[in-house]
């Protein structure tokens, strides 16, 4: 089973998924978690300590894979490929990184349907795809649809979402307590995702029209949290188990 999750930054991902994961592993679910570039990687966000966003050891890692991928030649009819040539980038800067990032994200996908299991994309194809917009060259909403017909549906797709202000703040409060070269290497900016928030509503809209399986949950409300993990728990997962 495929859970993904997509919004913009400081919407309250990170938080959603460690509730599932902990609602999950207290009913003896083995659940893998998926966030952007990384691999599938066990439940780190089961645990309660703080969030650690990047971290050396990470930036390396990322660094590390990179190469390969950006000398490598994406299958053309593969999701990867046709991903970024539905959308070219104004910047090849971000579209090397775009490249490496879709490249191991669709290899985490291919793992996760061809696995029995749990999983769950904290940021997955449709973030990707989100970023991809905010970056592009000429921005079109008939691409987006038109790429939605190719990407491959999860079980269940969480839209969450905030107030404007909330996600101002929150996005403040994460740029001033990161360090510089984390901020430079992985963030956005704050205007920039404050402009993916719309963006992500006008891909969700695009979403409800194709009949995806969405469900949106409201970030700024923690008790909207707690309806969206046991609605997940009592609807998806436990018939699948059952299953």
């Amino acid at each position: 089973m495929i859970i993904e999750l997509f919004g913009p930054p400081g919407a309250g991902k990170t938080t959603l998924l460690r509730g599932l994961c902990q609602g999950m592993a207290k009913q003896g679910i083995n659940v893998k978690t998926v966030n952007g570039y990384r691999l599938i990687e066990y439940g780190s966000a089961q645990d309660d300590g703080p969030e650690v966003r990047h971290g050396i050891g990470r930036i390396g890692k990322k660094i590390a894979t990179s190469a390969p991928v950006l000398l490598s030649t994406l299958p053309k009819d593969g999701v990867a490929a046709r991903l970024l040539a539905s959308i070219p980038l104004r910047s090849r800067t971000w579209s090397w990184r775009m490249k490496v990032d879709i490249a191991q994200l669709c290899e985490s996908w291919r793992k996760a349907q061809e696995s029995e299991g749990y999983f769950i994309f904290e940021e997955g194809l449709i973030q990707a795809l989100c970023a991809l917009v905010l970056l592009a060259r000429s921005p079109s909403i008939d691409a987006v649809r038109d790429t939605l017909a190719f990407l491959p549906r999860p079980d269940v797709l969480i839209q969450i979402d905030a107030p404007q202000e909330t996600l101002r703040r929150r996005l403040m409060d994460r740029h001033a307590a990161q360090p510089l070269i984390e901020v430079l290497l992985f963030e956005l900016g704050v205007e920039r995702g404050l402009k993916q928030a719309s963006i992500s509503r006008e891909v969700g809209e695009c979403l409800r029209q194709g009949g995806w399986p969405l469900i949106k949950v409201n970030g700024a409300d923690s008790h909207d949290f707690d309806k969206i993990i046991k609605r997940i728990l009592g609807e998806h997962v436990n018939e699948t188990a059952v299953a």
